[in-house]
C-alpha cells in the first residue's frame, strides 16, 4: 500500500485540539473571535456547512451564541435556502481525538451546521456561498466550479488488536477507510457521518406503578424494554486527502475515522456514510497550511499568517474568518460493522455501573459477593421516588425465582437515552439481525 499524505481538514474540533509550532508575523490579535467556516458543496447529494466561532474565555462576547443562515445562489440567479441545525456539527466524537488527544485551553466555542438541498444543482454553472451570522457579520465565498466526481472504489476496516494491559487491550481500535480514484485530480475531499445503535445497561421486563405499586411483567422474550436500544449520529465531519506524490490521482485505504474497541459506537451496529469528490491544489494546500501552525501546545489563538487566505470572505462586521469551501459532483457510498466480538465495554460504562449500585457488597456474607438491590414491596415506592426502577425477578442458590422479591436498579441503568441516544430509529435503519450485515 502506498504512503498517503493523509490531512485532516482544521474544522474547529481539530483547531481545538492542535495547536502551533512555529512562529509568524500576524495581524490577527490574540483576543479576538474566530469565525471558522468550512465544508463541501456536494452536485448529486446534500451539501453541509459548518459555521463555527471561538472565543477566548476573557473575550468580551462569551455570552453570545453563534447562529448562521446561508443561500446558495448559481450564475443564473437561482438559490437554494439552507437549512440550520444548531450545534448539529459537534453532534457525535470527531476523528480529531484520535490523532490530537487534548483539550481547548482557554477558550470556548459554538457553531452551527447549515445543510443544502443540492441535488439538482448544474454542473455548468458556478456557484456562491452566502452566510449570514447576525451581529457575527455576514460572508461569501468566491464563485465555486463544481469539479468532476472520482470514483469510490471501497469502504473497507482494518481491526488492530493491541495488546492486554491489566484487565484491558491497550490499543485496540478499528481503521474504517475509503479506497478511491480521479481522472482530473489527485487532491480528493471527503465527508462522512456516523451512525450507530447501542444498548442501555441492562434490559428489563418489568414495569412498577407508583399509584397501585405494583410490579408487572411488562416485556417478554424476545420482546425489550422500550428504552433499552438507542440510535446516535454525528454531524457532518470533513477530510482533505491527496494521493501520494500528487501523481497518480488514487488513494488506498485512506482513513477515515478510527474507532476505539471500547466505545459505544461499535457495540451493535455501526453505519459510515461517505461522500468523495474532487478538490483543487488550493483547497488542499489551504488546510494543508492551517494544519501545519496549528500542530503543537497553543491553541488556535496562536498567532496566524496575515496572507493566509481561504476562499471565504467577510462582507461585513470585523475579526477573522478562516475557511475555505470546495464544490464538486459526488460518490456516495456506506457500509455497516457489527463488530463481530471485537467491541468490548468501555472502563467508563463499567464504572457506571458501578456507581449505579443496584448491587451493594453483602459484608454479612462474604462468600456471597455481592448482595443485589431488592427492597421489600412497602419500600417500593420510596425506591421508585429515589430514582430507582425494577430490573428482575431476584433468584435463590438454584437459580429460582422468589416470588414477590425483585432485584431494582437506577432507571438510568435501563434507559439507553442516559447516553444521549433516542430510542426512535430512521426509517432506513436495518434489523440488527439482518445476515446480509
Amino acid at each position: 500500500m502506498k504512503r498517503l499524505i493523509f490531512k485532516y481538514l482544521c474544522t474547529l474540533c481539530a483547531l481545538m485540539a492542535i495547536s502551533c509550532t512555529y512562529e509568524y508575523d500576524a495581524d490577527i490579535p490574540s483576543d479576538t473571535s474566530i469565525i471558522v467556516i468550512d465544508g463541501q458543496i456536494l452536485a448529486g447529494g446534500t451539501s453541509s456547512v459548518s459555521v463555527s466561532k471561538a472565543t477566548r474565555l476573557d473575550g468580551a462576547d462569551e455570552s453570545a451564541p453563534l447562529y448562521a443562515t446561508g443561500i446558495l445562489r448559481g450564475e443564473d440567479g437561482s438559490e437554494i435556502q439552507g437549512t440550520t441545525q444548531a450545534n448539529g456539527w459537534f453532534e457525535g466524537t470527531s476523528p480529531f481525538s484520535s490523532y490530537y488527544p487534548g483539550d481547548f485551553k482557554g477558550g470556548y466555542s459554538t457553531g452551527v451546521s447549515i445543510s443544502f438541498p443540492s441535488e439538482y444543482l448544474q454542473k455548468g454553472q458556478k456557484y456562491k456561498l452566502f452566510i449570514d451570522a447576525g451581529e457575527n457579520g455576514s460572508f461569501e465565498s468566491d464563485w465555486l466550479t463544481i469539479n468532476k466526481a472520482p470514483v469510490l472504489d471501497k469502504l473497507g476496516y482494518i481491526e488492530h488488536e493491541g495488546v492486554m494491559s491489566g484487565s484491558y487491550y491497550s490499543g485496540r481500535y478499528v481503521d474504517f477507510t475509503v479506497s478511491a480514484h480521479s481522472d482530473s485530480s489527485p487532491y480528493f475531499m471527503v465527508s462522512f457521518e456516523e451512525a450507530w445503535e447501542y444498548t442501555a445497561l441492562e434490559n428489563s421486563s418489568l414495569e412498577y406503578n407508583p399509584e397501585t405499586n405494583q410490579i408487572v411483567e411488562a416485556y417478554s422474550w424476545p420482546l425489550e424494554h422500550p428504552y433499552y436500544r438507542c440510535w446516535r449520529s454525528s454531524g457532518m465531519l470533513t477530510l482533505a486527502i491527496s494521493a501520494a506524490g500528487h501523481t497518480e490521482k488514487t488513494i488506498n485505504d485512506a482513513i477515515v475515522t478510527s474507532i476505539s474497541a471500547y466505545n459505544e459506537k461499535i457495540s451493535v451496529l455501526y453505519r459510515l456514510t461517505v461522500n468523495v469528490g474532487c478538490a483543487t491544489k488550493e483547497y488542499q494546500e489551504f488546510w494543508d497550511n492551517l494544519q501545519q501552525i496549528s500542530y503543537a501546545d497553543g491553541d488556535l489563538f496562536t498567532p496566524i499568517p496575515s496572507n493566509m487566505e481561504g476562499n471565504i470572505h467577510r462582507t461585513s462586521g470585523s475579526g477573522v474568518v478562516l475557511g475555505f469551501v470546495s464544490a464538486s459532483e459526488v460518490a456516495s457510498d456506506h457500509m455497516y460493522y457489527t463488530g463481530n466480538g471485537f467491541h468490548r465495554t468501555s472502563p467508563e460504562r463499567n464504572t457506571l455501573r458501578r456507581e449505579f449500585t443496584y448491587f451493594t457488597p453483602n459484608y454479612d456474607h462474604p462468600d456471597d459477593y455481592f448482595q443485589y438491590y431488592h427492597p421489600d414491596a412497602s419500600e417500593w415506592h420510596r425506591a421508585y421516588m429515589n430514582g430507582n426502577v425494577p430490573w428482575r425477578n431476584a433468584i435463590d442458590a438454584n437459580g429460582e425465582e422468589i416470588p414477590g422479591l425483585y432485584l431494582w436498579a437506577n432507571k438510568n441503568c435501563l434507559d439507553c437515552r442516559f447516553f444521549g441516544g433516542d430510542i426512535t430509529f430512521p426509517s432506513d435503519w436495518p434489523d440488527r439481525n439482518d445476515p446480509n450485515l
